[in-house]
């Protein structure tokens, strides 16, 4: 190749590379520098950019709001995605797990939080499902609990009762019957059991019976009709005043101190048994 033609195609060349960055100065020069440009040689370039950009957008296309957005461009984009007008919209199935009640104010809470973060119906039945799911959940564990607390208390009262257990219990719900009310053993405590079910309310209730018995009659409280039985403390006491210190009981030769042996075995076997 001749020096003539090498400078030809030099020539050529700068005057393509011109052309090709001459084109910017036929567009706003605000957007000249723009990022997006860069990589644009030519006016066919940006035409063919342009074309594909557009292929992108139609009616299940839709741009996401950069972080300038307000809450008007965001609605539109989940408008666009199925959400409802207003929470209305939302035709929920509730179906709440055993032993819970519905609750419309809450039900109505949870359209007007679904519709506010944007869910589509589906979305926001499958939220709340699942939210009935966990409740369903902790509800069995907290009855499960409770019910332990219950046989505890139980187990608690009939060791410390004894014989005396049904008679104590008698003297209690009677108690009960005569000065309160069934909701006050409704009461839920923060363990999972009812106030109810708690030992020292049901020790109240049968202190109250036994001090009301011992003072006035057993005929005072209406249905009362207890056995005789004593708690083991009650026949602990017995035992100790049978054989405290010069008793018939320690002296084999009082007429008496067979009849204190064998009351002392009697209520010794109330203690144990």
């Amino acid at each position: 190749m001749s020096e003539e033609q090498v400078t030809e195609v030099s020539a050529d060349a700068e005057v393509t590379q011109s052309v090709a960055d001459d084109w910017r100065s036929t567009i706003p020069e605000e957007i000249r520098g723009h990022k997006s440009l860069e990589h644009i040689q030519d006016v066919g370039a940006l035409a063919k950019s342009y074309v594909n950009a557009q292929s992108m957008i139609g009616a299940d296309k839709i741009a996401i709001p950069g972080k300038h957005a307000t809450d008007e461009d965001w609605g539109e984009v989940y408008r666009r995605l199925g959400r409802p007008d207003t929470p209305e919209g939302y035709e929920l199935v509730n179906e709440v797990p055993e032993g819970v009640e519905a609750n419309d104010n809450i039900l109505d809470w949870f359209r007007g939080a679904a519709h506010e973060a944007g869910l589509t119906p589906g979305q926001a039945q499958k939220l709340l499902a699942g939210y009935n799911d966990m409740l369903g959940g902790m509800t069995q564990v907290d009855e499960g609990q409770a019910e332990q607390a219950r046989l505890d208390t139980e187990i608690e009262l009939k060791r410390e009762y004894g014989a005396a257990y049904e008679d104590r219990m008698t003297n209690g719900n009677a108690v009960l019957a005569e000065f309160g009310t069934d909701d006050i053993t409704e009461i839920p405590l923060a363990d999972g059991r009812l106030l109810g079910d708690h030992p020292e309310m049901i020790k109240m209730m049968v202190n109250i019976g036994e001090f009301i018995n011992s003072k006035i009659g057993e005929d005072s409280l209406e249905g009362i009709k207890t056995s005789g039985a004593m708690t083991p403390a009650d026949a602990q006491e017995r035992v100790n005043e049978l054989t405290a210190q010069g008793s018939p009981y320690w002296d084999q030769r009082h007429p008496e101190h067979e009849f204190y042996v064998n009351e002392a075995l009697k209520y010794r076997g109330m203690i144990g048994g």
